[in-house]
């Protein structure tokens, strides 16, 4: 029970950190993007396993094209990831006992993740915010 209470607590602080990201002040016109990535509606009797493991090879593939993508363009996939997570996880809350030590290491682990990136998301000028501004973290 307290994993889940640390789950919903560090959801909740990712979407608060990234609600209070200053924005970029960057008025130049930007090219369009060569990927959309739309937020799908879940399928009625989709496979916990399979969201939570599409989640983490999304999160996978933001930090392997982190350098590659603007300010702006990362904040947008941060948020819908963030979004996508809280979904994920409402919807893996009544699996069955035998399916939730799996499935919750897992998506904690994406959760950890996508802090990691919202801590990267940062630049050495903005604001810190806690937790993540404290010594080792």
């Amino acid at each position: 029970m307290r994993f889940v209470s640390t789950r919903i607590t560090a959801l909740l602080l990712v979407g608060a950190i990234l609600t209070a990201t200053p924005a970029e002040a960057d008025v130049t016109a930007q090219p369009a993007p060569s990927h959309f990535y739309p937020l799908q509606p879940p399928s009625p009797q989709a496979d916990p396993k399979a969201e939570v493991q599409e989640l983490l090879r999304q999160i996978t593939e933001l930090d392997d094209t982190w350098d590659s993508l603007t300010p702006a363009q990362r904040n947008q996939r941060l948020t819908g990831l963030q979004q996508q997570a809280t979904v994920v996880d409402r919807e893996t809350r009544n699996l069955p006992p035998d399916q939730q030590p799996e499935i919750e290491g897992m998506l904690g682990m994406a959760i950890i993740r996508l802090l990691d990136l919202t801590r990267k998301a940062q630049g050495p000028n903005q604001p810190c915010y806690f937790p993540l501004c404290l010594p080792g973290l």
